[in-house]
């Protein structure tokens, strides 16, 4: 069974996104990473942030002309970096610790065979754990066409202390768009012993029901996001994901994931990642926290 913790609050560190004026996008110019650059144009667009655009290279790529021409047409602030050196990884952490952005978001390349993810070593792999920010990771679908609007958004709560900043990303990527919703699901986690039909109606799983809706109803209240709630009863988080297919299929995916500090953590996969691989038909955006 899940708990909401007590003193968790929908404003947790709200001056962080008050100060949100420097966000980081490095670009490799390749397609995959239309979706982020969506993600860093409405974040920018709500809360009236800078983009950077840092290329590491040469040639930037005829791709990110129209959203370099959408930056211009709706007056977001933004610079286009190009830095000629080999190092990409060690490039893209050196321009942050020298401007410090409050963001950095990072585009993932989905890795469909294990031959693939073995032999091609991922940037932002190697980025994530040196950028002492919060960094959104975002992974594009790969079973259909990437598609530049993001007007459904589900977000996994694990009811933690990362939860009001995966609301307060889904709120931003959503609200400069007309008829965009955000779907929030919890997954309450049973022994599998339990016949699934008959845990609905156990009094503690109700308790838990209540009291992730009036959390969510909270948070409406504060910033004026209505979110549509999503109570899911799963004797696993994985095998639960099924609800998440079909008509009811979002856009965008938004989950947390603390950012693995000891080796240990680093070598086991994480269940962000297990998620990521299994949302194969919808985009996944990992919330990196410190």
């Amino acid at each position: 069974m899940s708990r909401i913790p007590s003193k968790l609050h929908p404003d947790f560190q709200d001056v962080y996104f008050l100060n949100l004026d420097r966000i980081l996008v490095p670009i490799g110019g390749q397609d995959f990473e239309c979706m982020g650059l969506e993600i860093a144009f409405y974040i920018a667009h709500e809360y009236g942030g800078k983009i950077d655009l840092l290329h590491i290279g040469t040639d930037v790529g005829s791709s990110i002309d129209n959203y370099l021409k959408k930056l211009s047409k709706y007056e977001i602030e933004h610079d286009l970096i190009i830095e000629n050196k080999k190092n990409i990884p060690e490039a893209i952490i050196e321009y942050w610790k020298k401007h410090r952005h409050n963001l950095v978001i990072m585009s993932g390349r989905r890795r469909p065979t294990l031959l693939d993810k073995m032999t091609t070593k991922s940037i932002s792999t190697s980025i994530i754990p040196y950028i002492h920010t919060e960094i959104l990771q975002v992974f594009p679908p790969t079973l259909k066409k990437i598609s530049d609007k993001l007007k459904n958004i589900a977000v996994l709560l694990p009811y933690s202390t990362r939860d009001p900043f995966l609301l307060r990303w889904a709120s931003a990527i959503a609200a400069p768009q007309k008829n965009a919703k955000v779907k929030v699901y919890h997954i309450a986690a049973v022994p599998a012993a339990l016949p699934l039909r008959e845990v609905l109606k156990e009094k503690e799983i109700k308790k838990e029901q209540n009291s992730f809706r009036t959390y969510l109803k909270r948070y409406e209240d504060i910033f004026g996001q209505i979110v549509q709630p999503k109570f899911i009863v799963g004797h696993k988080v994985l095998s639960s994901l099924k609800f998440i297919s079909g008509k009811d299929e979002p856009d965008l995916v938004i989950i947390g994931k603390s950012k693995q500090r000891n080796l240990l953590k680093k070598i086991s996969k994480p269940l962000s990642s297990k998620i990521r691989d299994k949302l194969l038909n919808t985009g996944v955006c990992i919330h990196h926290m410190l």
